[in-house]
């Protein structure tokens, strides 16, 4: 076979899934390269990123590493900021290089589309990436901040009005995040809640098209309860610093646009010479480095930005390749495709599935088999507001509140196994409930609150100490009782008085204590020890104990180790080989 190269531009959840059935297929073919080339060294969570401005999580939260993603794969992940494409002579080239490539796969992703409405860029923010959702969810908290010391009341209330604009899936999520983050913000800086406006604005007569009548009635009710206005059937015609104009003539003065109507084919579209199969309407769109987004809260040097111009979603067949190329596939948001006389949503099920159909159809040109035609396969569709409420129409079942959260937090982990495994659903669990603050999560504080390893410390050696003297008393009894059976209470009792492996002797004590339960030599008084086991499987060793020390070090070796980057069981990040 003749050494092939695929280059797939982008790591978002199509870049992700064409790489990995390419990576299944051809791990141990040495003639067939995968690069996969992102401006970013990790992967997004896109449908989280309202669970960032709205300070429910971290950033790391819906940040992936590419290095957890492809750790002991062959798929060689490159950090460059491509600025053109060569097709001719296959070549895509940054300020710094090129890099070749046999097949390509275009997997920009998308941007937000403003329309072209007057000053509306340049007055809201957008969100469409981390960055888009930090600004939001630095500028937030400053509003109660500065509100709190504001003595003017026109300009305290048009700090704590907020407008989102777009009733989507992006918009609604968003508002429900904000909902939950100003109860909490105004008992921290003193503010009374009924001073807090929070405004929807919708262009068309209902929320979220897209699910059905008795959901969308749940939704609209669950938001107007908590306090949220809903403009349906309001164009936004204009925008200037703290103001928005609507379509009915009126105006909301305030210090927070959030603009989510609309999106198309990315920036990087307008660069590269493909036929579209639609553009945007909007051509007078500004892009930074970041690319095109809402330039409130962006510092920026007005020499370093270009208006982007006419770009759109790249036209391709029923095997996802281009209409002017057949070795150059495109997937995701970037792509254009009719089926059932509609074109595919900019969804993420849309995304993974046409990044498998690319993959699956280079394969099949490489060995020189049949091609696949695309065929939607979608399960229904997931919304949350906030933390603690959703709706949900997937696999058939139109469910609400807890099983609707629990659904999508389901598929969320699902998604996650499949792209790092069990290390990125732990991280996500984490995430999610386990270092959940202020109670934004469905299973309030349940899973969040935590015992300080140090009040552990003398039940740890307590436990230890019980442990030892069953082992001496076995001992002392030589020939009624198993030298391995002595052996493990031994050292059970010497590692739990020491924090020595303590998760590995709570387990082993837990183990032995449900043996002799079983058997009938182990009295019901003593059940005290399967519990107080299970609390030192917290890390109580890493108090006063050795595996304060050990196992940081024991964690750095594992995580450099090819097994655990192959399985994705390392603990945190996979590690570098020093």
């Amino acid at each position: 076979m003749v050494k092939k190269t695929i280059t797939i531009l982008g790591g978002g959840y199509a870049g992700i899934e064409a790489a990995k059935v390419l990576c299944k297929k051809y791990k141990k073919n040495d003639q067939i390269e995968i690069t996969l080339i992102d401006k970013n060294t990790y992967h997004t969570l896109m449908t989280e990123l309202h669970e960032v401005a709205g300070s429910r999580v971290e950033p790391d939260a819906v940040m992936v590493s590419y290095n957890r993603i492809f750790a002991g794969t062959k798929v060689n992940v490159v950090t460059d900021f491509i600025t053109g494409i060569d097709f001719e002579k296959r070549k895509l080239k940054s300020d710094k290089t090129e890099y070749g490539y046999d097949y390509l796969i275009l997997a920009t992703g998308g941007s937000p589309e403003f329309f072209d409405i007057e000053g509306v860029q340049e007055n809201s923010f957008s969100l469409w990436s981390l960055e888009d959702a930090m600004r939001i969810r630095e500028h937030f908290e400053e509003q109660f901040r500065l509100a709190a010391n504001e003595p003017d009341p026109k300009l305290k209330k048009q700090m704590l009005t907020f407008v989102v604009a777009g009733a989507g899936f992006t918009g609604i999520e968003l508002m429900g995040e904000f909902v939950e983050r100003r109860d909490v913000l105004c008992a921290k800086y003193h503010i009374p809640v009924s001073q807090v406006r929070m405004i929807i604005v919708e262009a068309l007569d209902m929320v979220l098209p897209i699910i059905e009548p008795p959901l969308r009635k749940k939704v609209v009710s669950y938001l107007e309860k908590n306090g949220v206005e809903i403009k349906l059937g309001t164009p936004i015609t204009g925008a200037e610093k703290d103001k928005v104009f609507l379509g009915d003539g009126s105006e909301i003065d305030t210090k927070t646009f959030i603009w989510t109507c609309g999106i198309h084919g990315s920036e990087f579209t307008s660069r590269i010479d493909l036929t579209m199969g639609g553009t945007a309407r909007g051509q007078s769109s500004l892009a930074s480095a970041e690319g095109i987004h809402g330039m409130c809260g962006y510092r920026f040097d007005p020499e370093k930005m270009q208006v982007v111009g006419k770009r759109g979603r790249i036209l391709v067949n029923e095997y996802m390749q281009s209409a002017d190329h057949d070795n150059v596939y495109a997937v995701g948001d970037n792509l254009w495709f009719i089926e059932n006389e509609k074109v595919l949503p900019q969804i993420v099920e849309t995304a993974i599935q046409t990044g498998n159909t690319a993959a699956k159809n280079i394969i099949a040109d490489i060995e020189n088999s049949k091609r696949q035609a695309f065929k939607s396969n979608y399960h229904g569709f997931m919304v949350s507001i906030g933390g603690r409420y959703g709706v949900s129409n997937a696999g058939g079942m139109k469910v609400s509140g807890f099983m609707a959260m629990a659904m999508k937090h389901l598929v969320n982990m699902h998604y996650l196994f499949g792209i790092a495994g069990f290390n990125a659903v732990w991280t996500y669990l984490k995430h999610e409930f386990f270092d959940m603050k202020d109670r934004r999560t469905f299973l309030g504080e349940h899973f969040s609150w935590k015992i300080q390893g140090i009040w552990a410390v003398p039940l740890r050696v307590f436990l230890g100490v019980i442990w030892l003297l069953a082992g001496i008393n076995k001992i002392q009894m030589t020939g009624t009782s198993s030298p391995l059976l002595m052996i493990l209470e031994l050292g059970m009792g010497i590692a739990l008085i020491c924090g020595l492996f303590t998760w590995l002797a709570s387990v082993l004590s837990i183990v032995l204590c449900i043996v002799y339960l079983s058997s009938g030599i182990f009295s019901s008084d003593q059940l005290w020890r399967i519990f107080a086991s299970l609390l030192m499987l917290g890390g109580a060793g890493r108090s006063l104990g050795l595996d304060h020390w050990l196992m940081p070090a024991l964690k750095k070796r594992w995580n450099a180790s090819s097994f655990a980057k192959r399985t994705h069981l390392y603990l945190g990040e996979p590690g570098l080989k020093q």
